[in-house]
């Protein structure tokens, strides 16, 4: 009977009894046996609006003894009706990656003897309909943290990524030696924000015109950038189609991307002095094949201070080759083009950049899932970018990092 005024217990109905002893087993062993688990949510608004994501705290024995850990699970993929279907497939995307392609990229890997690649272990993963859920390695007790997105990772934290990325997509480079097209065995990396339901094309044409009409009323409140407005006035009504230009397949730069890799979705492990010293790739919920500048272009438009980037582009992209054709060389492959090839193709996808820069700014000054509840009236849709024109006022970093980057897509002659 439960207590008056007692709190009920937070539990998702997808999280089972049973699931938490599949994971328990595949963790800890067969001989590990459940004695409770507690379910508690374990993140801020704004940190993540696709999925729900938990810990669960578990308490076991064995034979040596009683035990306590915990997991991270993510569920209830189908939370945010806006972009239902699109979530349901990401759900699917990370859940094969977990299940099939980490193995096979982390296989590339350790028969090259390189690191393994920096992402959380799964327990357990289930799409069960009404029972989908992914158990996860929970990383908080090893050290690992979030930084803050509102002011961006300085130049040490981005080539730790870099080169975490450069691993992934060289594995995945290699892999293809054994698997050429790895949309035919893995169909799920076919289904993208084009391509991911009927109306894939038309959500995604409102939702990213949408920012662009949000990122113009902020230009105009700021003003001096009647060219850029103007710009993105006319170029809004092509979102959908620059987006399927960015994501083509172009050899040889074609590798599978992480597709979301940026500040909200890497967590770092730090010295006692606060030097960052590893890094974990996280939401793996846009995995795809496309250029890897795609995934520069994400991190570095999405994560950085525009000063950071522009000051040390050099060097990242160093950094990020140097990673790369190590892991090739030690694979027995010979890196199909050299770091000026590199530079040049990353300043081919800057029109990505700059898509993706936006959704940042507007993200961070919505404050999540506001962002993408794009439905309903146009008063409704002006009252939210006027709150967005109110947000920035307490928030200049956001403000600056939009400047930086219209200054930045001017000069580069993406916006003319």
């Amino acid at each position: 009977m439960e207590t008056p005024g007692a709190v009920p217990e937070f539990r998702p109905t997808e999280i089972t009894q049973e699931s938490v002893e599949a994971a328990l087993k595949n963790d800890k062993g067969s001989d590990a046996r459940l004695v409770s688990f507690t379910v508690q949510e374990c993140t801020k608004k704004g940190d993540n609006f696709a999925t729900l994501v938990v810990r669960v705290n578990v308490n076991f024995s064995k034979e040596t003894g009683y035990y306590s850990t915990s997991y991270i699970v993510k569920c209830d993929p189908r939370r945010l009706k806006a972009l239902q279907d699109f979530i349901y497939v990401g759900f699917q995307k990370e859940l094969v990656f977990y299940q099939q392609l980490s193995h096979e990229l982390q296989l590339q890997l350790q028969d090259a003897g390189q690191t393994p690649l920096k992402v959380p272990r799964c327990f357990y993963a289930s799409f069960e309909e009404n029972r989908e859920v992914i158990f996860l390695e929970d990383l908080a007790p090893k050290g690992f943290k979030m930084s803050d997105r509102n002011v961006g990772v300085d130049a040490a934290h981005t080539k730790l990524i870099l080169e975490e990325l450069a691993g992934l997509h060289a594995a995945s480079y290699l892999l293809k030696a054994k698997i050429p097209d790895l949309n035919k065995r893995y169909p799920i990396l076919n289904l993208d924000w084009l391509t991911y339901a009927d109306s894939a094309r038309r959500s995604t044409q409102g939702l990213f015109s949408d920012i662009m009409d949000s990122a113009s009323k902020l230009l105009r409140h700021i003003g001096g950038y009647e060219g850029a407005v103007a710009w993105l006035d006319k170029n809004k009504l092509r979102a959908a189609e620059m987006i399927e230009t960015e994501l083509r397949r172009v050899p040889p730069f074609d590798v599978l991307c992480h597709g979301d890799c940026w500040i909200n979705n890497v967590l770092f492990r730090y010295t006692d002095e606060g030097v960052p010293v590893e890094v974990m790739l996280l939401d793996l919920q846009l995995v795809r094949h496309a250029s890897l500048a795609t995934d520069l272009n994400y991190l570095l438009h999405a994560s950085l201070k525009g000063q950071t980037r522009r000051d040390n582009l050099s060097s990242f992209l160093a950094a990020y080759y140097q990673r790369f054709s190590q892991v090739l060389a030690a694979g027995g492959c010979a890196v199909p083009f050299s770091l000026q090839d590199l530079t040049q193709e990353y300043r081919n996808h800057l029109t990505y950049g700059l898509i993706i820069g936006l959704f940042a700014v507007v993200f961070g000054l919505a404050g999540g899932a506001e962002l993408i509840d794009t439905d309903g009236e146009a008063e409704l849709q002006d009252k939210r970018k006027d709150h967005l024109i109110s947000a920035m006022a307490n928030q200049p970093n956001i403000r600056d990092k939009l400047v930086f980057l219209i200054d930045e897509m001017i000069e580069n002659g993406i916006i003319t």
